[in-house]
């Protein structure tokens, strides 16, 4: 009889911390949507200058993608202006190349700002930077190989070009996010309710000002931090047992699954920020290791790429498909190079994140020079 009845109190409790959890994942995503919302009003024009008055210099333009990445948060976003702005012939898609490249860097930065929510516990915060920042290290690595390679060999163009000849004539298709569907609206409602506040609304739209964009990014980052904490410590309780141990027996233990699900993840929410940042917290919780989730990571970074694709589809323009052939060819020729080299980028994670761990402005440091400053400085000195 005492076992029935704590059967199901566990049952009970098992699905109320489900349910929780599902709330706070809610929560989660709605403060990444309203961060990249804020980021994308306040900053998206001066981001699509960037974009629209790239050199032919492919050294300022790499950085000028990862600036405008950084900026808006989002490397899908990106790589849809760039191929909104190649597809009109404003731009060649020789000088989109190493934009998009740049891109792939920049958008690390959302699972570094997620790792900062587990500052205050020291080896939390070493763990969960380490796995924001791998993927990071990962692109970077990805674009010191195959820049130069493309620069010399065109390896990147050719065969999207090559490939674009094959996808002509391809039916045009749309694809809504069903993640940015649940939190699309509450965001809107968020938005519009402080700006409302501010006096910031006009025809039904947000026009920011510095304190409306101060109080939102508080609002954001209130949120996100608050429910990553409930988030990690939930997991926590759900994970002990068996269904930790299916999870890392059946996906996280094997690269191929770890791989496809990221790839298949990310496919459907179209957003690697968003799949980076949910496995931040857990790795830094200590419910998966660093080398678990790096081919997790890699798979993430080829399904990002849909969005790109799907707006060149779209566009019909055979320069807009080249240019999203090239995103998905960088991913993926990163993924055969580094998959078996792991080692590289997973162990300049942990050397890095060490770093950090012994003083944390060394991750501070890390965000505000390699995602801003230094991407000032080059392109100001060169324009």
């Amino acid at each position: 009889m005492n076992d029935g009845i704590r059967t199901k109190k566990n049952k009970f409790e098992t699905l109320n911390r489900v349910i929780a959890l599902l709330i706070f994942l809610w929560i989660f995503l709605l403060s990444i949507k309203l961060l990249g919302e804020v980021f994308k009003h306040f900053f998206s024009e001066q981001a699509q200058n960037l974009i629209a008055n790239a050199t032919d210099d492919p050294f300022v333009s790499l950085f000028i993608g990862i600036l405008a990445t950084a900026i808006i948060q989002s490397s899908s976003s990106t790589t849809s202006i760039i191929v909104a702005f190649v597809a009109s012939g404003s731009m060649t898609y020789m000088n989109a190349i190493p934009m998009v490249l740049g891109a792939n860097i920049g958008t690390s930065v959302t699972g570094i700002i997620v790792a900062f929510g587990q500052v205050r516990n020291k080896l939390e915060f070493k763990r969960s930077f380490s796995a924001a920042i791998v993927h990071d290290f990962f692109n970077t690595f990805g674009v010191i190989l195959f820049f130069p390679l493309e620069l010399y060999t065109h390896y990147l163009s050719g065969t999207a070009k090559y490939l674009t000849d094959l996808l002509l004539g391809s039916s045009s298709v749309t694809f809504d996010s069903p993640l940015d569907t649940l939190v699309k609206s509450a965001s809107q409602w968020i938005e519009l309710s402080i700006a409302g506040v501010f006096g910031c609304v006009s025809d039904g739209k947000c026009h920011y000002n510095g304190w409306l964009l101060t109080v939102m990014i508080i609002v954001s980052l209130s949120l996100l931090f608050t429910a990553l904490y409930y988030i990690s410590a939930i997991m926590k309780k759900i994970l002990i047992g068996k269904f930790e141990k299916i999870i890392h027996k059946f996906i996280f233990n094997h690269t191929l699954t770890a791989f496809l699900f990221g790839v298949i993840f990310t496919l459907l929410v179209q957003s690697s920020s968003v799949t980076i940042s949910l496995i931040v917290p857990l790795v830094g919780a200590g419910i998966f290791t660093l080398d678990q989730i790096f081919p997790y990571a890699v798979g993430a970074n080829i399904g990002t790429t849909i969005t790109g694709m799907l707006a060149a589809l779209v566009s019909g323009n055979a320069n807009a498909i080249t240019i999203a052939l090239v995103h998905t060819l960088f991913n993926i020729s990163g993924a055969v190079v580094f998959l078996p080299l792991r080692i590289i980028p997973v162990a300049s994670a942990k050397w890095f994140s060490n770093k950090c761990y012994q003083n944390r402005l060394w991750a501070f440091g890390y965000v505000i020079v390699m995602f801003f400053i230094v991407p000032i400085i080059i392109i100001f000195l060169n324009s």
